[in-house]
């Protein structure tokens, strides 16, 4: 059994350890490389510490060395107890890594410059218990981030939640579907996104949600 990593296969018999595992999955496409030899400035992400953040900091750093290109790559979370291996595995691979109470305003204006954000912070699933956090996460720290890097180009972690829900047969939502969020974290995550788009325009700040 084997996966494409880089338009090469590769053998799943032989990644035996996290570290392999996070090898294959960092390993930049020639199109990841060229995206990254074609925008100027450091990148950084916040909320890195998630599912996707560690994995795409590194491709990201590693698509940067091989174009030629030094650049910082900066990731930001709060990077709670027990994540110091994670920290670890992000500096060694050449990530810096900044701990950071991203609601803290204060905190948030003292992070580094940078051309180029990712935006993954957020309460995800499992927030039933605090649907204030989740608001204050998804839709009023959306606001402190575009305050706070206004000049910079921004990507904004998009989720499925803003659609309503589809029929199986009809091959799932799309974008051009309206919005139909069901539930306080649906709604919170529709929130998000309006405030994006709001100080996008207000500011002429360039973004994208992906």
């Amino acid at each position: 059994m084997s996966i494409v990593t880089n338009n090469q296969p590769a053998d799943l018999e032989a990644i035996d350890t996290v570290e392999a595992l996070e090898a294959v999955l960092s390993d930049p496409t020639p199109i990841a490389v060229e995206a990254m030899a074609k925008i100027d400035g450091d990148i950084v992400l916040l909320g890195v510490n998630g599912k996707m953040g560690p994995t795409l900091a590194v491709m990201a750093k590693r698509a940067s060395e091989l174009a030629g290109i030094k650049r910082r790559v900066i990731g930001v979370s709060r990077f709670s107890s027990g994540s110091d291996e994670a920290r670890k595995r992000l500096e060694a691979q050449g990530v810096e890594t900044l701990r950071c109470d991203l609601l803290d305003r204060s905190a948030l204006m003292k992070l580094p410059d940078a051309d180029n954000v990712i935006f993954m912070a957020g309460m995800k699933f499992g927030s039933t218990g605090e649907p204030f956090t989740t608001w204050a996460m998804n839709a009023y720290l959306p606001g402190l981030v575009c305050e706070r890097y206004a000049n910079s180009r921004i990507a904004v972690f998009s989720t499925g939640n803003v659609y309503g829900l589809s029929a199986v047969v009809s091959g799932g939502s799309r974008e051009t579907d309206e919005p139909q969020p069901i539930g306080e974290y649906a709604m919170s995550c529709l929130g998000r996104e309006r405030v994006f788009e709001h100080f996008s325009r207000k500011h002429g700040t360039k973004m994208s949600i992906i």
